[in-house]
């Protein structure tokens, strides 16, 4: 991990189209939607993807669309999650979440774009055992609420570094790490929910949370390689179908 902030803020610079992100958020939305219901009091996995909304500002319109997709009040095809095995520059592995309304189209897509990158599709199972599903928590600072005018105004300020590693310490998290401002958290797949509860209670802004699949071990790539699989990499990313790229490069 510890490339992150490296590897996830060329992500987000790629992701800067907001079109991008809110297209597949909303195909997120219609996922969960689909599998668990509308109510996110109801459907858990709902309600993390609504809040992932809320952390990338998706409009009202976005969520509505998706939700009525998944009402049948809009046309639109039934969406799948499928999941793609691949290595890369230098025998990097990837493990590649596409969400779509056409698998073939999808594959072919990846395929295409895996091969055009001198890389390698994978046979199932060959990447993925490599990978632990964790909770990935990211904090940017502190929630300060104030009375403006007789209304509560929240807003985001610098966490202390120090008080934050000892609420940490009193949390069942597995690793983090601070970088620039943030504090990226890693939990066990079950301790998730709760690490969130917590630190939601102790009033820190959390920028991001969600599942993700982590490598048990990272590899190490020269200078030259790295570029390689940043190029790999940002290719993956343009393709309309996918929607996470995990990988085992530290």
């Amino acid at each position: 991990m510890g490339r992150w902030h490296s590897i996830a803020g060329k992500k987000a610079a790629g992701d800067a189209a907001k079109s991008r992100i809110y297209s597949r958020i909303g195909k997120l939305i219609e996922m969960a939607a689909r599998k668990g219901g509308d109510d996110p009091s109801m459907n858990p996995q709902l309600d993390l993807v609504l809040q992932k909304a809320r952390y990338h500002s998706l409009p009202r319109d976005v969520i509505d669309k998706a939700l009525k997709k998944w009402a049948g009040k809009l046309e639109g095809e039934e969406l799948q999650e499928i999941m793609y095995e691949a290595y890369g520059p230098a025998g990097s592995a990837l493990y590649i979440k596409a969400i779509t309304s056409n698998t073939n189209r999808s594959a072919a897509s990846i395929r295409a774009i895996i091969t055009r990158m001198n890389g390698t599709m994978a046979e199932p199972g060959a990447v993925s055992w490599q990978f632990d599903q964790k909770g990935v928590i990211v904090i940017d600072g502190k929630v300060k609420k104030e009375i403006v005018k007789g209304n509560e105004v929240k807003s985001v300020i610098p966490y202390a570094l120090d008080l934050l590693e000892e609420d940490l310490l009193n949390l069942d998290i597995e690793d983090f790490q601070e970088s620039e401002g943030k504090c990226r958290i890693i939990t066990s797949f079950e301790a998730f929910i709760n690490v969130k509860k917590e630190l939601e209670k102790k009033e820190y802004s959390i920028a991001d949370a969600d599942l993700q699949y982590l490598p048990q071990n990272e590899l190490t790539l020269s200078d030259e390689d790295m570029q390689k699989f940043e190029e790999f990499y940002d290719a993956l990313e343009e393709d309309e179908d996918v929607d996470s790229i995990y990988h085992n490069v530290g």
